[in-house]
């Protein structure tokens, strides 16, 4: 419904089925990938997935994603749980206090701001701040399992200019290449469960076709604020487990 992938709620919840941290992102990643496909072809049948920009950020941002993923036994897992929950944080931020739009198709424009047309609504985006970013929230994302989408898409909005509703519709293909490439690198270190992951991919799969449709026709800002607070909550359990991870006595 949001353009994300859904990996704020897959990890958390392997976590708390005692996955190991690294399975449970990778098999976060493989489910990420069936609801970008999934979600994405409702996005574009409403003209809301702009393909140029997705082929612009989408290199930087594999690039992070597969050296987050493949460097990811050298960094513990305590510190990966906290940098996941600063993300979802950051993400609830966003989403209680949504991003706008500030960038208009008429302004002055330079050779690094690129005029978008033939989607929903026209835009221009600042090319040389959005593709160093996404090299950075590839990496995140690769690290923690994650589509990328709780950075991505406030990250293209402040920072690139692209109108909310186009960001939220690329974003849902975007995640799931994300997803791939961070996948790629987790898997050469040998953190997937191919049983595991069949078992979860049928029902996000079912989740993944009702979103978008229901995201397209439903009042955003209350919907919003319920998932921001939710966020805040997944954070606060996912840093109380760290704590008495690195302080059981507490």
């Amino acid at each position: 419904m949001l353009g994300q992938g859904g990996g704020a709620f897959y990890v958390p919840m392997l976590l708390a089925l005692s996955v190991p941290f690294y399975m449970a992102a990778t098999t976060s990643q493989v489910l990420i990938m069936v609801v970008s496909l999934s979600s994405m072809l409702v996005f574009a049948k409403a003209r809301l997935v702009d393909w140029k920009l997705v082929l612009l950020i989408e290199p930087p941002t594999n690039l992070g994603a597969f050296l987050g993923g493949y460097l990811s036994p050298f960094i513990p897992d305590y510190f990966a749980k906290i940098c996941f929950a600063g993300v979802l944080l950051i993400g609830a931020y966003f989403m209680y206090r949504p991003v706008k739009d500030y960038v208009q198709p008429g302004a002055s424009r330079n050779w690094w701001q690129w005029h978008r047309t033939g989607v929903a609504e026209e835009y221009v985006i600042n090319v040389l701040i959005i593709v160093p970013t996404m090299l950075l929230a590839g990496f995140v994302a690769g690290l923690l399992g994650v589509g990328g989408g709780l950075i991505k898409v406030p990250a293209v909005v402040l920072l690139g200019g692209v109108p909310v509703i186009i960001a939220v519709g690329s974003s849902s293909l975007m995640v799931g290449i994300t997803a791939l490439t961070g996948f790629i690198g987790q898997f050469l270190r040998g953190h997937f469960n191919p049983h595991l992951t069949v078992v979860l991919a049928l029902a996000v799969l079912l989740g993944s076709q009702i979103g978008p449709r229901v995201a397209i026709k439903i009042e955003r800002g209350r919907l919003q604020e319920y998932f921001a607070l939710l966020l805040v909550a997944i954070s606060l359990w996912l840093i109380y487990g760290v704590v008495r991870e690195l302080y059981p006595f507490i």
